[in-house]
């Protein structure tokens, strides 16, 4: 399995060396080995590479707090607090993920919110009948989406005026 330097993680994460250190410190992503230990210095995994990557993702939409939350959540409900590999969605101030299970079918569970209200509950998700669906596309798909060449031509305003 490969590992990653201290300073490989820094540039593939686009995240500083204080924030790597932080989230280690706190349990987020912590690395194998010790950064004080010159025999054996920290190293990341390609899956806290990914990991590191998804947190700098969801930091532009939330809080580090919220994320906390998240794996909190993710940790007591099913082990896994990976978030790569999750269908996460931000809005409002509210975690929601889409979790695909082949025997059920999709499955939508509020993870976070700012007030940690309705956290765990499994929210309804309305789905169109599949042949309405089928219908749609197909109807959509038959509507002529290219313009013809000759035409466009003629709405095109030249940039130099001969």
């Amino acid at each position: 399995m490969q590992q990653f330097t201290r300073r490989e993680t820094v540039i593939l994460t686009h995240t500083s060396p204080s924030r790597l250190a932080y989230l280690a410190r706190i349990g987020v992503v912590v690395p194998k080995g010790d950064e004080n230990d010159v025999t054996q210095p920290a190293s990341y995994s390609w899956e806290q590479i990914l990991e590191l990557r998804t947190i700098r993702h969801l930091r532009r939409q939330t809080s580090l707090q919220m994320i906390r939350k998240i794996l909190a959540f993710l940790e007591g409900t099913e082990g896994d607090r990976t978030l790569h590999n999750k269908h996460l969605i931000v809005a409002d101030g509210e975690v929601t993920w889409v979790q695909t299970r082949p025997d059920v079918g999709p499955q939508v569970v509020q993870v976070a919110d700012k007030d940690n209200r309705h956290v765990g509950q499994l929210q309804l998700m309305a789905l169109p009948p599949l042949n309405d669906l089928a219908d749609h596309l197909w109807k959509t798909s038959r509507r002529p989406k290219v313009v013809p060449l000759d035409r466009f031509r003629h709405r095109v305003v030249p940039l130099h005026p001969k």
